[in-house]
């Protein structure tokens, strides 16, 4: 051995030895990769050719691959193929190797670049790299569920907004049958004065001339309003009944005790 080799041997270290190793791994992988897409790539020809059925025996007996292998392959061949390994100057791409593409998987294709311009993939070892992307995966998790959450809380405010709106509807047609009823009951308290005031009247000046004909003709009339004014109060109280039946039964009593106290008049006996 000249003295030459053996100073460039006695120059080598294990740092050395071990980044030669470790170049060569890189190397490899990264033809690997390629050899990768390659496989998927024709892969994926063959199953476009093959009768439906025929792809796990055609797998089996001629590549010795598993569903499960090809599918990783083809999925390889779909998301790094046609070029998209490759490397310009004015668009440089990353230098993946196989490893670092197959983890690179759990990553959505439209976020891959941005991942791995803002994660240096190229400095980190397969661990860190598994770490980051596991990270990202918890974090992107996180703020789906944070949106999902906000989305349900939307509509479950809009669901209230709607029952709301339709309560406050209900309140307002409950609000004009109850202002109805009330007018209606102030047209049977007038009715019922100027009917009193009618009697009294009429007692007063049961002596006159003509009494029997003019009175009886005033009475009917009177009676009239009084049986259209109780008919329209009955028809009120029964269109608020269903809604209301609070106020329904309160001035169908008051209609009750009214004519009751109408009935009891000591004046109704002479």
């Amino acid at each position: 051995m000249t003295s030459t080799g053996t100073d460039i041997i006695s120059g080598r270290t294990t740092q050395v030895i071990a980044a030669e190793i470790n170049m060569i791994k890189y190397q490899t992988e990264r033809i690997y990769l390629a050899a990768a897409v390659e496989i998927g790539r024709r892969l994926t020809e063959a199953k476009a050719l093959l009768e439906h059925g025929e792809w796990g025996k055609w797998l089996e007996e001629s590549v010795d691959f598993s569903q499960s292998r090809a599918n990783k392959l083809m999925r390889i061949f779909t998301e790094y193929g046609a070029g998209q390994l490759a490397s310009s100057n004015s668009d440089p791409g990353p230098n993946l190797n196989y490893s670092q593409a197959v983890l690179l998987l759990g990553i959505p294709k439209e976020e891959r670049a941005q991942f791995i311009l803002d994660m240096d993939i190229e400095g980190m070892t397969k661990q860190e790299l598994r770490q980051a992307i596991k990270e990202r995966r918890q974090t992107r998790q996180e703020k789906d569920r944070a949106l999902q959450e906000k989305e349900d809380l939307r509509k479950t405010v809009a669901e209230q907004s709607g029952i709301i709106t339709g309560l406050t509807g209900e309140l307002a047609d409950l609000k004009v049958q109850l202002e109805k009823v009330r007018t209606a009951k102030g047209e049977l308290d007038k009715t019922a004065r100027q009917l009193k005031d009618s009697l009294e009247s009429l007692q007063k000046s049961s002596s006159a001339k003509g009494y029997k004909g003019v009175r009886a003709s005033q009475i009917a009339f009177l009676c009239e309003n009084l049986d259209k004014t109780l008919k329209q109060v009955k028809h009120e109280l029964i269109q608020i009944a269903p809604n209301d039946k609070e106020t329904y039964i309160t001035y169908k009593n008051k209609v009750y005790d009214l004519l009751n106290v109408w009935l009891k008049d000591e004046t109704w006996s002479r």
